[in-house]
This record gives structure tokens, C-alpha cells and sequence, in this order.
């Protein structure tokens, strides 16, 4: 028996899944278009804008439930923190920035819901607006949240190793992705997005944004995984029996084997079962293991 804390890893899996099944889809619907360009100002790499404007009921649905499940794994980030189910804020300014990183990222969610609704065809100036919220919004809660977490590691010295190299995994897709961006931005500038027929250095500038676009949304989908590893310390509790403190045991046997049958049962923990079968023991034997053990040490 595990606990719900076994399985909230599965979120930013779900939230992952989303938002490749988002970008992948987009491609194959794009592949499917045989690489239209869709406007004669497009370039020969469209954006992903371009794409979602025409596929638009994929992109709304598949974006929002994205937006919708990176929100459930932040809020749930911030709940196992503050619980203590993982390193949590042992100073003022690692809850400070914990929270700054949840306030960007329900402003990062809104902006991918609403860079959806309104397609860069009929709403260009409102989609890219949202475009430049969505970004914003989700590059400072990572930032936010590489910072706690580099805070964290100096505060949870049993934790170093796993804080750290989580600080560092998320520096490096922030670092690479603000490289990227930084293309982004500087080839879009150059032709304002657009190329012309027959403008042949418009195009292949624009080419190039379009790319940076592409790679961007795929470097976020790998941010979105880190929380995964990020969660572990709760499954960890759960593997071994124990409750998502980690002070009761939820599953007995579970727990003896992991070492950690000391600690008293949970109202709802699983009883003990025989080493030799799946014969489930009844309460009083369970009591009277319990009492040997306890005269026994």
C-alpha cells in the first residue's frame, strides 16, 4: 500500500506528456500540411503560432490542460515544501522565492491559455502580447526556483547532493534556453517575423526564429520533468511505508524491510503480512509481533 505523496511525481509526468503531446502534435499536423507555409509572408520554418492558428481546437485544448497541470505540480511543489515532504524553506527568503516562482507561473499558465484562444491570424497583436506574458511569466518562476533551490542545498546539508545537482540541471536548461530566446528575439526583430516572396535573407532569418521557437518549447518540456526528481524524497517515504511525514507507518511489512518498522502505525496503515504468505494478520497478532519485538530489543 502506498500513500497519495507515492504518486505525486506523477503530475509534472502528466504536465510533460501535455505539452510534448502539444509541440509533437503540432509538428506531425504541420508534417501533415505537407510544411505549408499558410500566409505568403510565412518563412520556410513556420512558428508555432502559425501552425496552432490554423490547428487552433488542438492548440487551445492540449495548451490549456498543460497550463492547467503545470499549475496543479507548482501548488503541489509548494504544499510539499511547506509540509516538509521535500527540503523545504528553512529561511524567510527561500519561501519568498518559492512563492515568487508560483505567482509567475499561474501568470505563465495564463498567457499560454490566452496566446491559444487568440490565434496570431485574427489576433496578432493580443497572441504575441500573451506570447511575451507566457515567457516572461515562466522564465522567472524558473529562475525563482533554480534560486531557492541553490538556496536550499546550503540549508539541508542531508539533501546536497540531490538539491544541487537539481539547481544545476535547472540552471542549464535556463541558461541554454535564454541563449535561444536571445535568438529568438533578435532574428524575429530583424524582418518583423515576416518574409516576403522572394526575399530570400527575410526568409532565412526568419527560418531561424521560427527554429528558436521550436527549440524553446521543447527545452520547457525538459523543465517540467525536472519536478519529477524534485518530488522523489515524497516517494521514497511512500516505498517505504511510510506516512508523508515520514514519522507513522502506513504499510508495515513494507516498512520492516526498509528499516523503518520502528515507528508507530498510522490509523490507516496496512497490516502486517506473514513472510511466508499472503495470509493477512489479524489485528491481535499484529499487536503481539509488535509486544515481542518490543521485549526482544
Amino acid at each position: 500500500m502506498k500513500g497519495l505523496h507515492g504518486y505525486y511525481f506523477l503530475l509534472p509526468l502528466i504536465t510533460f506528456s501535455l505539452w510534448i503531446t502539444d509541440i509533437v502534435g503540432l509538428l506531425g499536423l504541420w508534417a501533415n500540411d505537407d510544411f505549408n507555409e499558410y500566409k505568403p509572408t510565412n518563412a520556410n520554418i513556420v512558428f508555432i503560432s502559425n501552425v496552432g492558428a490554423v490547428h487552433k481546437t488542438f492548440f487551445i485544448i492540449f495548451s490549456s490542460l498543460s497550463a492547467a497541470f503545470y499549475i496543479a505540480t507548482t501548488l503541489t511543489e509548494r504544499h510539499l515544501r511547506h509540509a516538509r515532504r521535500i527540503p523545504g524553506s528553512l529561511r524567510k527568503r527561500q519561501t519568498v522565492l518559492d512563492v515568487c516562482s508560483l505567482i509567475f507561473a499561474f501568470i505563465g499558465a495564463a498567457g499560454l491559455v490566452l496566446l491559444s484562444v487568440f490565434d496570431a491570424n485574427n489576433y496578432s497583436n493580443v497572441h504575441w502580447s500573451m506570447t511575451v506574458v507566457f515567457v516572461v511569466g515562466v522564465g522567472l518562476s524558473v529562475l525563482f526556483q533554480t534560486l531557492q533551490i541553490f538556496s536550499l542545498s546550503k540549508s539541508h546539508d542531508d539533501e546536497l547532493w540531490h538539491l544541487r545537482a537539481m539547481a544545476i540541471v535547472k540552471t542549464c536548461l535556463l541558461a541554454f534556453a535564454v541563449v535561444v530566446l536571445i535568438v529568438f528575439v533578435s532574428t524575429y526583430a530583424t524582418c518583423r517575423g515576416d518574409a516576403d516572396p522572394g526575399d530570400t535573407r527575410c526568409d532565412r532569418i526568419t527560418s531561424a526564429a521560427g527554429v528558436a521557437e521550436w527549440v524553446c518549447a521543447f527545452v520547457l518540456a525538459f523543465f517540467f520533468l525536472t519536478y519529477t526528481v524534485d518530488f522523489m524524497p515524497a516517494r521514497k517515504r511512500a516505498n517505504a511505508g511510510l506516512s508523508e511525514e515520514g514519522s507513522m507507518v502506513e504499510d508495515r511489512a513494507r516498512a520492516e524491510a526498509h528499516g523503518e518498522g520502528h515507528h508507530p502505525n498510522a490509523p490507516y496503515a496496512a497490516p502486517a503480512m506473514t513472510q511466508h504468505s499472503n495470509t493477512t494478520l489479524t489485528a491481535q497478532q499484529v499487536k503481539d509481533q509488535e509486544k515481542a519485538a518490543g521485549q526482544a530489543y
